[in-house]
């Protein structure tokens, strides 16, 4: 067995002039990130001697130094090279140059329709909808007309008015009826030319490749052939599929495919791997550090938001506008597609099953008010499958139908990651804040002000619900700003005149995390009833500190 590289562009002594075509259809691809590695086998017959065999239908956007064929024991391959040409133009349009300006003229022939018929549509509803304007207002006026006659009041001049307006609701009715015709005829006509369009692209200019192999058999003997290439055009993405049933989520990961080679792919073994050959090897570039000395003066503290990141979970973030690279956790994977599968050379996403796992649940209600103002359903539940959950989008599927959508960061094989479901719409959230400013006075040094956020729930369905609510207090990194949390008795949702007005039951229970600044309250909502939640901070700055 030998195998052979895409060689010069001279013939191979020995080689017969006229190739023959053989059939190698694809049998394996592997996806990367932006190329495939494409295998096709076939069997082939061979008579002891050279032979220069013909495989068709390759992608013609092939890379040519990447093309690799091999032959079983006694077939050597001596070169291999790949032939590309363009397929022969019409009948009737023998010169290219002509048949591409007719190609061009019918382009500009769909676009004036497309602009034609679209137009149509628009001058059809709204004729459409003054018809049925004025239909209304004939029925109105026959109402107004009998509701006169039952009163005993004449109308003089109703006869002509009511005949004007029943003829100007026949006018426009008969001018949007025949509008629609003029747009049904408008859509149809751009039909037909979008078809002709299509059909003369298909048949001018398109590109053919094919590889040649020339092999040489030292007896007469049927063997295998293989041919690998990589080609660009090709690439994939994970997605997730996350079922909700029972107290048990099942979640499904398919690999998003897309292809425009110019081949099509049928029923053949996929494998998707996270390999990355564009990144390329290059070190990055060491940049100066540069340090800068400043004059001692007042210490400026600023608020900042800090972004937890908590081993463990998989947690959801913002889906990307743009296609993310595949995120493999720093180990190249290779993924294989359990089932055979086809992909068509059309640009469109195709999803291929590689595997799915089913685990229990932890269910749970949840608010972050500050966030937003409802309540969302949790669950945790740890990845039971043999393979990592690659970071991609999830789809939601919740009470037989679609409930969302959200995305996974890099979950490995048994850890825990969090999936949101969605808003539940039998309960209610409402938070206000409020602050109180008192700046320091001519003997003291601390400017002192004081949170009250009142957060109050609602449970508008007839089952109990218990959610948890959650709130954060500022965290200070340094001893001129201090932030004390008030007990939980110290505000009872009073007014500033030291009077409570609401008479929502207050939940007192809750517990706090200092480190990040998180205080929590496990709420019992028993079903059409309301609860509130109080939480009052006082945050302590030394006049030396300057905000900035």
């Amino acid at each position: 067995m030998s195998e052979a590289r895409r060689g010069g562009e001279a013939t191979a002594p020995g080689a017969t002039s006229g190739p023959r075509d053989v059939a190698l259809p694809v049998s394996d691809v592997v996806v990367l990130e932006d190329r495939a590695r494409v295998v096709r086998r076939g069997v082939v017959t061979l008579a002891a001697g050279q032979h220069r065999l013909r495989v068709a239908g390759v992608a013609p956007v092939l890379v040519d130094k990447t093309v690799v064929a091999r032959g079983a024991e006694g077939v050597d391959v001596v070169d291999v090279r790949v032939v590309r040409e363009v397929a022969p133009w019409l009948d009737d349009a023998p010169d290219p140059r002509a048949a591409a300006d007719a190609l061009a003229g019918l382009r500009d022939r769909r676009a004036e329709a497309r602009r034609a018929a679209r137009a149509a549509a628009a001058a059809a509803t709204v004729a459409a909808s003054d018809a049925a304007s004025l239909a209304e207002l004939v029925r109105v006026a026959h109402g107004e007309l009998a509701e006169e006659a039952a009163w005993g009041r004449a109308a003089t001049d109703a006869g002509p008015r009511l005949a004007e307006l029943s003829a100007r609701a026949r006018a426009a009715a008969g001018h949007a009826a025949a509008l629609a015709v003029d747009a049904a005829r408008a859509g149809e006509e751009e039909t037909r030319l979008a078809r002709h369009v299509d059909e003369r692209e298909r048949a001018l200019g398109r590109e053919v490749a094919a590889v040649l192999v020339d092999v040489v058999a030292a007896a007469a003997t049927t063997s295998e052939l293989v041919v690998e290439y990589v080609t660009p055009c090709a690439c994939w993405r994970p997605g997730h599929v996350a079922t909700l049933r029972d107290g048990q989520v099942e979640v499904a990961t398919d690999a998003c495919v897309w292809q425009a080679t110019g081949e099509d792919w049928r029923e053949v073994r996929l494998a998707f791997s996270t390999e990355r050959p564009s990144l390329g090897t290059t070190p990055p570039a060491l940049r100066d550090d540069l340090l800068a000395v400043r004059p001692r003066g007042p210490m400026a503290v600023a608020a900042r938001e800090q972004v937890l990141a908590t081993t463990g979970h998989g947690a959801a973030r913002a889906l990307a506008t743009e296609l993310p690279g595949v995120d493999d956790g720093g180990v190249t994977r290779l993924l294989r597609a359990p089932l055979s599968a086809s992909v068509p050379s059309d640009g469109r996403a195709y999803r291929v099953r590689l595997g799915a796992f089913t685990a229990p649940a932890e269910v749970a209600h949840v608010a972050m008010p500050e966030q937003a103002p409802a309540v969302f359903l949790r669950t945790r539940q740890v990845n039971a499958g043999v393979e990592p959950l690659l970071a991609g989008p999830v789809e939601l599927l919740r009470d037989g139908g679609p409930c969302g959508r959200t995305s996974l960061l890099f979950v490995a094989p048994g850890e825990r990651f969090v999936l949101g479901w969605g808003a539940d719409a039998a309960l209610r959230v409402h938070r206000d804040h409020r602050e109180h400013h008192e700046a320091s006075g001519m003997l003291g040094s601390w400017s002192t002000t004081r949170h009250r956020v009142a957060v109050r729930l609602s449970n508008l369905g007839p089952t109990a619900r218990t959610v948890e609510v959650t709130e954060r207090i500022p965290v200070s990194e340094v001893e001129q700003v201090e932030v004390a949390l008030s007990p939980s008795e110290a505000w009872t949702l009073e007014d500033d005149d030291g009077v409570r007005r609401d008479p929502t039951p207050l939940c007192h229970a809750r517990t706090l995390d200092r480190a990040d600044g998180l205080v929590t309250w496990q709420v019992e909502l028993p079903p059409r009833a309301r609860r509130a939640l109080a939480l009052e901070y006082v945050v302590r700055t030394h006049d030396r500190v300057g905000a900035r």
